[in-house]
């Protein structure tokens, strides 16, 4: 096994080092795990005891050393069914304990509440969770999206913005120098503001959360929680889309 099969069944490198170096010698002492893998003894003694522990790994003495032998290679699965499980039973009470701790953080969360996003993941992260809502409202955008969080990405976005049958209502700072294409206009309409508008900086609304987002060096959001602030730019909104013309 390569080292990063190890890494997606949920060991860390170490663990799988340890464990192939054992597997391929009937004299897998602990000075010979750790010349074979070059970690160091006392980290080697740690990884041999979860490995131990997770039913993976046996051993026994001669010679007043241990030598360390692999249990038969199907208890990695046997091993992953127990994680599975415990995690079937994690989700569950989970799930049980999840109205309570909803209704305590909605009764602890301050009436106004912000939080800041940076970098690429970040606005990733942000514009993720605006899939939950129905209608977007912008102001001073130009498909930054695009640009900055990657062609790939937004392509996969605006799929699901047109099957959840989201409204992005977009009032653009100047018109599409590369518009998208006809497939992602789907429940999308947009105003132009006159050119002085022209800014690296963007305002959107959706439920009851305002953003302020600034396209540069670095990516930055900043976004406010508050049904009050967010009533009031929605009705700023609604004010400059009735002043503008349509585009065309």
């Amino acid at each position: 096994m390569e080292a990063n099969d190890w890494s997606r069944l949920g060991f860390s490198d170490g663990e799988g080092r340890v464990y192939q170096a054992i597997l391929h010698s009937d004299e897998a002492t602990l000075q010979f795990i750790h010349e074979q893998t070059g970690i160091e003894r006392r980290n080697v003694y740690d990884i041999i005891n979860k490995l131990i522990h997770k039913g993976l790994l046996t051993y026994i003495s001669e010679n007043k050393h241990k030598v360390y032998r692999t249990t038969n290679p199907a208890k990695i699965a046997d091993y992953l069914q127990r994680q599975k499980q415990q995690v079937e039973e994690q989700e569950q009470l989970l799930g049980e304990q999840m109205p309570q701790l909803l209704r305590t953080y909605e009764s602890a969360k301050p009436s106004v509440d912000t939080q800041i996003y940076r970098g690429v993941e970040g606005l990733r992260t942000l514009f993720d969770e605006m899939l939950d809502y129905q209608d977007h409202y912008f102001i001073g955008g130009n498909w930054g999206v695009r640009k900055y969080l990657g062609a790939r990405w937004h392509d996969r976005w605006e799929n699901k913005r047109v099957e959840r049958k989201i409204w992005w209502h977009d009032i653009l700072t100047k018109k599409l120098i590369h518009p998208p294409p006809e497939s992602r206009m789907k429940f999308y309409e947009s105003r132009i503001l006159p050119d002085e508008f022209n800014s690296p900086n963007v305002m959107f609304i959706y439920g009851n959360n305002v953003v302020n987002l600034y396209w540069g060096e670095p990516l930055l959001a900043v976004r406010i929680e508050s049904a009050e602030i967010a009533k009031n730019y929605l009705n700023y909104f609604k004010f400059l889309w009735k002043k503008l013309p349509p585009r065309e």
